[in-house]
């Protein structure tokens, strides 16, 4: 069995009978919800990070995974929670608030939180990377920063390189997710920065409009990168995070 990579591990925070999930992105680690993880914690809140599956260990480890083992990962993790909280809310970034939505759209939470979801990716490749895959598994990242908190860039735990065949499994989810935001009846906060170059920011009007939720509201962050829970703007996201799961847990 590969090792976790130091800095990547699972986090759990005992609390009260509120229950957060917190999940995070793709090719990336608890690390990276860490922060948001604790700022819940110290509100009183049971907390659970779960490291999905393929992650936190060798990016060919993700190349042998499907979608559905991510989200399998996440129902571990909401039926861990769920054995011992009155109340469950779901916070994901990225592909974890992708997988997020879907855990809202056939499981009952009292809150779901989506940072920087995607739908649709802006990559004229992505529907090749399943036969590329097969001849070249992986891909480098590029070596540009975006971020605007270099400090927070530096601590990152996260692989360096692209699965293809992951990545094929991607976009085979986010089709899937298209037709189950409908079925997303409980309330949502959708979270997206205008400067986010990986998941373009069109997306979340896209998935608003999708939602099943009466009670669903998007808000815009200034001055962060894809990574809302750890860039310069990371404070401001875990102050929304904890005011939206407090409003809903009375």
């Amino acid at each position: 069995m590969t090792s976790i990579m130091l800095g990547a591990e699972p986090f759990y925070y005992p609390g009260n009978d509120i229950g957060c999930l917190v999940v995070h992105g793709f090719t990336a680690s608890p690390q990276e919800v860490s922060g948001l993880g604790r700022s819940l914690a110290a509100a009183g809140m049971t907390v659970h990070g779960v490291l999905l599956a393929g992650h936190g260990t060798t990016s060919t480890d993700l190349n042998e995974t499907t979608w559905r083992d991510w989200y399998a990962s996440v129902e571990a993790g909401y039926i861990r929670l769920a054995a011992r909280c009155r109340r469950l809310f779901v916070l994901g970034l990225s592909l974890g608030g992708a997988l997020s939505l879907h855990l809202a759209a056939h499981r009952p939470v009292d809150g779901v939180v989506a940072m920087a979801a995607p739908l649709t990716i802006d990559e004229p490749l992505l529907p090749l990377a399943s036969a590329i895959g097969r001849l070249m598994p992986t891909l480098p990242k590029s070596s540009k920063s975006d971020w605007f908190d270099p400090e927070a860039a530096g601590r990152r735990v996260a692989y360096d390189r692209y699965p293809l065949l992951a990545a094929a499994q991607l976009a085979n989810f986010l089709r899937h997710l298209r037709d189950d935001l409908a079925d997303v009846r409980a309330p949502a906060l959708l979270m997206h920065s205008y400067q986010d170059r990986r998941v373009l920011p069109a997306n979340m009007p896209l998935i608003y409009d999708l939602l099943g939720s009466d009670d669903k509201r998007m808000v815009w962050i200034d001055g962060s990168n894809h990574i809302l829970t750890d860039d310069a703007q990371r404070e401001q996201v875990w102050r929304l995070c904890r005011e939206f799961v407090v409003a809903r847990s009375r």
